[in-house]
């Protein structure tokens, strides 16, 4: 049993206890009890026939880990759209997470009435990151799961289905190389980049991706790099600057790319693919 205590009656959400009670299986969440001790109350959860999620996915492979990591966010998802108990109310820990015999994710939320300054809280969206990157932490091969998680982080945060499709997504090719196509260079050009720094510009002993005829491409223009967590471009202090989706950056500082990005380097266009 999981026991909880709240530190009066008025705390209990009896319509959160009832939804628990009357559906609180079907939507993935455990049922509970409660009993007066000591002036509060006092909650009881019981996982009966249920394993431990953070003790099963010691024999579970990674792709299996993730389809428990994509149900917990359709729980969050079910969460925010019926709007019975928030979120916020959710045991976000490993040891919280429960499978049936057959891998069905089961968890805990606790029927409390929140305070009014977290009624409208999104704490619990930076926990549940906080607990997708301790499952896989734990994973043989969640490294590259992690990756992705933080890099969705970054770009799209508390979006869960874009969270989901990183899930599934672990390793994609476009996180081990990028091409960039020339759009308007002199002649046509094409630089495949790895994980190693990768320099654009018109020097050809110092460039890597190098581009002739073109007077507004400085000597050492920019830089393409991996910061373990997605590709970037970093203008090198050039004259005439680089350019974002038409967006001319600051120097010296990573800003992400990715297939669909365009760059331009002083006046010269290439297509990320």
């Amino acid at each position: 049993m999981r026991d909880f205590l709240l530190e009066s009656e008025e705390q209990l959400d009896q319509e959160a206890f009832a939804y628990l009670k009357e559906e609180g299986l079907s939507a993935g969440l455990l049922p509970c009890s409660y009993a007066h001790y000591n002036d509060r109350i006092k909650l009881g959860f019981f996982p009966d026939g249920l394993e431990e999620f953070s003790k099963a996915s010691a024999d579970m492979s990674v792709e299996e880990v993730c389809a428990v990591a994509r149900a917990v966010l359709d729980r969050i998802q079910n969460l925010e759209k019926n709007g019975v108990i928030s979120p916020e109310n959710v045991v976000w820990d490993v040891d919280s997470i429960y499978l049936d015999p057959q891998r069905r994710v089961f968890l805990i939320a606790l029927p409390a009435v929140l305070p009014p300054d977290q009624q409208n809280s999104r704490i619990y969206q930076r926990r549940v990151y906080a607990l997708m990157e301790d499952i896989f932490s734990r994973t043989e091969g969640g490294e590259a799961v992690n990756r992705q998680i933080s890099y969705q982080k970054e770009k799209n945060f508390g979006s869960w289905d874009s969270l989901k499709e990183a899930i599934e997504r672990r390793m994609p090719e476009e996180d081990e190389m990028l091409c960039l196509k020339s759009v308007n260079t002199p002649k046509e050009l094409l630089f495949r980049v790895d994980h190693e720094a990768f320099l654009i510009g018109s020097d050809p002993v110092e460039a890597n991706g190098l581009i002739e005829g073109s007077e507004s491409v400085s000597p050492v223009h920019a830089k393409i790099g991996w910061n373990e967590i997605n590709f970037y471009v970093c203008d090198l202090g050039s004259d005439l600057g680089t350019y974002v989706n038409d967006q001319k950056i600051t120097p010296n500082t990573e800003v992400p790319i990715g297939s669909g990005t365009v760059l331009r380097f002083g006046d010269c266009t290439f297509t990320v693919e």
